[in-house]
C-alpha cells in the first residue's frame, strides 16, 4: 500500500467504524490530537474506539498533500450532530506503516462569537 493509500484507508475505516484501523499504524506510532498524545498502536486503537462509540464522524479527503514521509490531509469532517469541520491530520509515514499523526482541530476565533 502506498503512503497515500495507507491515509485514504485511515479514512475510510473511520467512516467504517473499523477497529483493525489501528493495524495501518506501526507498533511504536504516536498520535497526537486536542485530547492528548496516544502511544503505542493499542493505546491508538482505545482512542478510535472512544471516538467510535462517541459519534459517528465521516470524514472526507478533499486533497493530500505528499512531501514523504509526510503526508497531509486536508479534510471535511461531518458529525453526528450536523457540524461540518475542516480539518488537517499530519501524517508520518514509513517503511510501510504510519508511524504519526498530528489532528490539527480548528480553533474558535473570539471575533467569530
Amino acid at each position: 500500500m502506498t503512503p497515500e493509500e495507507m491515509v485514504r484507508a485511515v479514512f475510510a475505516r473511520v467512516r467504517d467504524c473499523d477497529p483493525a484501523i489501528s493495524e495501518l499504524y506501526a507498533p511504536d506510532a504516536t498520535l497526537r490530537s486536542a485530547d492528548g498524545l496516544y502511544e503505542g498502536r493499542e493505546a491508538i486503537a482505545r482512542f478510535y474506539e472512544e471516538r467510535f462509540r462517541e459519534a459517528r464522524v465521516q470524514p472526507q479527503v478533499e486533497d493530500l498533500f505528499v512531501n514523504l514521509p509526510l503526508v497531509a490531509a486536508l479534510l471535511r469532517v461531518s458529525t453526528g450532530d450536523g457540524t461540518v469541520l475542516r480539518v488537517i491530520d499530519v501524517f508520518e509515514v514509513d517503511e510501510g506503516a504510519i508511524r504519526s499523526l498530528q489532528i490539527c482541530l480548528p480553533t474558535t476565533d473570539p471575533g467569530d462569537e
